[in-house]
Parts: structure tokens; sequence; C-alpha cells
């Protein structure tokens, strides 16, 4: 199974932003905002090609696009992707 089909499965889609730079997203009520979770790599530079890949995960306002909170790294995409597996 690809990583796309992963993410999928978890809800996540390969969306890219105005800058070109593309992230797995999802969309989640967070603290009673609309709100999206983004999926990159560390550096910022795009999307995680792999499981073992360590990536950043931040929350989005969807209206303003503000952060809601700070960021959050993860030495893997399949550590986050087991964090969230009571979701």
């Amino acid at each position: 199974m690809g990583i796309e089909e992963v993410m999928e499965k978890k809800g996540f889609r390969l969306s890219a932003g105005c800058s070109g730079q593309a992230a797995y997203t999802r969309f989640v009520n967070y603290n009673g905002k609309r709100a999206y979770v983004s999926v990159t790599g560390v550096d910022d530079e795009g999307f995680p090609s792999s499981l073992d890949e360590p990536v950043r995960v931040m929350i989005y306002d969807l209206r303003s696009g503000d952060e809601l909170e700070p960021g959050q790294d993860f030495s893997s995409l399949a550590i986050y992707l087991e964090s969230i597996n009571k979701d």
C-alpha cells in the first residue's frame, strides 16, 4: 500500500497551498472552530514520501489560516499516525 493510500485511510488528502508547497491535510474541529491539520516534512519543503520520514504537524484555523497551536515534530510519519489511531 502506498503512502497516499495510507493517508487517505486516515482521512488526509494531498493538497498544495498558494506557494506551491504540498502537504497532507485533514479537516477537524478544534476547540469549536473549523480547522485543518497539515502534515509536512520537518524542513517544511513538502509532504512526506515514506512512513519513516520525520514530519511536522500544524493545526490552522480554516477561515483565517492562523496557527491554532505551535507545530509538533514527530520522528516519523508512522509514529504520528499511531498517535491518532484513537481518534
